[in-house]
């Protein structure tokens, strides 16, 4: 596969829309953090930290499904500038390398994100193991899996108002729908969030998760998500690279 996804991962990075987005983030999170401590001098053995990384855990889970939709489906704004139908119809690459290309681009600029919030996260989460935040880290991946394989999907929908529209539907069914009804089913993407920061004990919510027997099936449930969006969007944009030719 050529290398212009790794100059579009490259522009995102230095990109000013992206970065705000980011730097909004952070003070989003820094914001929580110092209104919820209930010390003035930031005393550490003051807070319950297990509540500090459930906090967190959920904040960061909203904030990477969500900009994860936002962006693979192409409603960012700065998404909008390099239509992946235009790529399809104007670039000398295949469909195969334009998919994959912006899937590869868009994954590795969360894990950017992810590796810059790592600091933070160490700096909130001082007494909780490690591993800990490693695990979040790759259950966020795994719970976006689904939904960039579908905003890929939608992004290949020329109409504006239905993008925004499906991006809406999946992004209400994968993460606001679970969050009303948490113990609803397995599969829903949250339920492994609310099992890490043993929600259970904490907020009394009846977590339906169990690792040894339901993350298997959810790892293989989500590919076949991921990969059958991918191949849709492939054959969508066949046809437009073929519309272009006729």
């Amino acid at each position: 596969m050529r290398i212009w996804w790794f100059i579009d991962f490259k522009a995102k990075i230095s990109d000013k829309k992206y970065l705000r987005i980011i730097y909004t983030y952070f003070f989003i999170i820094t914001l929580i953090t110092i209104i919820i401590w209930p010390s003035k001098s930031f005393d550490i053995n003051k807070y319950s930290i297990t509540d500090l990384f459930l906090i967190f855990a959920l904040a960061h889970f909203i904030f990477i499904t969500y900009f994860s939709s936002l962006t693979f489906s192409g409603n960012l704004i700065a998404e909008r500038e390099f239509k992946i139908i235009n790529l399809a119809r104007f670039s000398p690459f295949k469909i195969r390398e334009i998919v994959w290309g912006r899937f590869l681009a868009n994954l590795f600029y969360f894990i950017f994100i992810l590796l810059i919030l790592f600091p933070f996260n160490l700096m909130i989460s001082f007494s909780v193991d490690i591993s800990k935040i490693i695990i979040l880290y790759l259950l966020l991946l795994l719970d976006s899996l689904p939904i960039m394989g579908l905003g890929i999907l939608w992004s290949t929908f020329s109409n504006p108002s239905i993008n925004w529209l499906l991006h809406w539907i999946t992004y209400i069914l994968f993460i606001i729908f679970p969050f009303l009804f948490p113990s609803t089913f397995f599969l829903f993407p949250l339920n492994n969030i609310l099992w890490l920061i043993r929600a259970e004990s904490i907020l009394y919510l009846k977590v339906n998760f169990h690792p040894s027997k339901d993350l298997p099936i959810i790892t293989i449930f989500y590919l076949i998500i991921f990969l059958i969006s991918i191949l849709i969007a492939e054959k969508r944009l066949k046809y437009y690279q073929g519309v272009d030719k006729r």
